[in-house]
């Protein structure tokens, strides 16, 4: 009961405010994996043209969703064509961003349950309570788990695998192997990465080598079945990884980058530092952190947790602080793991409490009450993040812009601004190589994700500071609403080409607005509004 409590206070957790900012989309990676979703509506295809992630699984859980969402909407009369619905979803997003947030939120809720699980199939019921209760709360697996990404579905088919791995553990049968293996494919097909998550089977079979249970050769035979199984599930959920490879490689490609905007790493030791200081940090509080480490060490003595949670936490430990870049989602993995070894080091402290200075059969009661005390204060930050999201600074721009932006302006925006589509303007988006676009016009054209690509050019970042400099002339506005110039201004070290063009485009007009986010009270970046005396951007 006390699980079900807290699943339920999970879910209203990631359900609380989840339709922030719509129509505008804040995140530029949720429109990428709907765009993909609804062009293989669109076109009665199963290939999504994009496989940076890959994010098949997400692109396919989005397409029926999308699929459901349409049918409903014919069924009331409000769709009658594929077309009419394509033609109301490029105007308001929310029409497939809420569906398929509200979809993450479950998958969020999901990993609660299944670490819940998996801590109580490791140290008991108790331990199953605290890790769910930890993990249910974390700020950074909520605000993820309300995000249209792939991360949280990837470490739900993870904790499949290494529960189906547990059981392997305990009794070898086929039936185990080739589920963990299977789950392992479908997490490589929801994020490469997740591959990580196949470290723990050679551990595991090494140890039962070791103990006589398996044969040197069966546990070979074992090992070469898995990877097959797994490799053989990873080419059945996206078979487009082979017929499409040629796009596979120009996305693979596009994905590997040494800089980024706001997410350049350094050293190792530099990135662990970061991700310690930062989203493990936020993720479970400083207290929830040295209890995990605590975990760690306690967890090593237990053979079952040394051979399915170690390896796994160890090889997405070296994944990222080995990496080019730091970002706080990379650290989603983890979290289900820490919250395991934080919840072990929960029961230890209280076991140990009782033994010192309680009566026996208590110390569940003083686990629960460190548990709580631990989980309070992040309880709090969901909260307190939720409704910052709801004042962040790009929707406090548009309602300014609204405000004070005369009927037949020509005016750029950086984001997916969809919020201002119904003004009375003429909206300019920068896309790299092509220029400033009109942006109704690429929505009344139902641009896909193939045109952004072409025009992305393998850009990291679409923007005006990498668009074409050549092409700075398609950018004529009477004002500009630039989102990420506070960004390059702040990196203009690593990015002097990009904050170069800000700086000729900001010596041509005024800034008549500046939008700051104010901790706990609103989020996003520094918008800078910009007035034009003349309709000219020149170089």
């Amino acid at each position: 009961m006390l699980v079900l409590a807290i699943l339920i206070a999970a879910l209203c957790l990631r359900l609380n405010h989840i339709g922030f900012g719509l129509p505008a989309i804040n995140d530029p990676d949720e429109l990428m994996f709907e765009l993909g979703a609804l062009r293989m509506l669109r076109s009665h295809s199963l290939n999504p043209g994009w496989f940076g992630h890959p994010a098949t699984t997400t692109m396919y859980l989005l397409s029926l969703i999308n699929m459901a969402v349409y049918l409903v909407g014919h069924a009331m009369g409000r769709f009658l064509t594929v077309r009419d619905f394509a033609a109301a979803a490029f105007t308001d997003p929310g029409l497939l961003i809420l569906p398929g947030r509200v979809a993450m939120a479950l998958f969020g809720t999901a990993s609660v349950a299944l670490t819940a699980r998996m801590a109580g199939a490791l140290f008991g019921p108790v331990a199953a309570v605290l890790a769910a209760l930890l993990l249910a709360v974390s700020p950074v697996a909520v605000g993820w788990s309300q995000i249209v990404r792939s991360d949280v579905m990837a470490t739900v088919f993870m904790q499949l695998g290494l529960l189906a791995s547990l059981r392997y553990y305990r009794d070898p049968s086929r039936r185990d192997l080739i589920k963990a293996a299977m789950w392992l494919g479908v997490a490589v097909a929801t994020k490469w990465p997740f591959a990580m998550g196949g470290a723990a089977m050679p551990a595991i079979l090494i140890a039962q080598t070791a103990r006589r249970r398996l044969a040197m050769a069966q546990a070979i035979r074992a090992m070469i079945g898995f990877s097959c199984m797994a490799l053989v599930t990873l080419l059945l959920v996206s078979p487009y990884l082979v017929l499409a490879h040629d796009v596979v490689i120009r996305n693979l490609a596009g994905e590997v980058q040494v800089r980024h905007l706001g997410a350049t790493g350094g050293t190792p030791l530099e990135n662990l530092l970061w991700y310690l200081g930062g989203p493990l940090r936020r993720a479970m509080g400083i207290g929830g952190l040295a209890l995990a480490a605590a975990g760690i060490a306690l967890s090593a003595r237990s053979v079952e947790a040394r051979l399915l949670v170690l390896p796994v936490l160890a090889g997405f430990v070296a994944l990222l602080i080995f990496q080019h870049l730091v970002w706080e989602r990379w650290a989603l993995p983890l979290l289900p793991l820490l919250s395991l070894a934080a919840a072990r080091a929960l029961t230890a402290l209280a076991e140990y409490g009782v033994a010192r200075w309680l009566r026996p059969g208590s110390s569940w009661i003083l686990a629960g009450i460190l548990g709580g005390a631990l989980a309070l204060p992040l309880a709090a930050a969901d909260l307190v993040q939720a409704r910052a999201r709801t004042h962040d600074t790009r929707q406090q721009a548009s309602a300014w812009a609204i405000r004070h932006m005369p009927p037949g302006s020509t005016v750029m925006i950086e984001h997916f601004g969809f919020d201002l589509y119904a003004q009375p303007w003429r909206l300019l988006f920068p896309l790299g190589k092509a220029g400033c676009l009109d942006a109704k016009g690429l929505l009344h054209g139902k641009v896909d994700y193939g045109a952004i690509e072409q025009g992305r050019a393998g850009r990291s970042n679409v923007d005006y500071g990498t668009m074409a400099p050549a092409r700075a002339a398609t950018c004529r506005a009477d004002f500009a609403i630039l989102s990420q110039y506070g960004r390059y201004a702040a990196e203009s070290a690593d990015f002097p080409e990009e904050y170069a063009a800000y700086r000729r485009l900001l010596a041509q007009g005024r800034i008549v607005a500046i939008f700051r986010a104010e901790p706990g009270k609103s989020t996003g970046p520094v918008i800078h509004v910009l007035s034009f005396e003349k309709n000219m951007i020149k170089m």
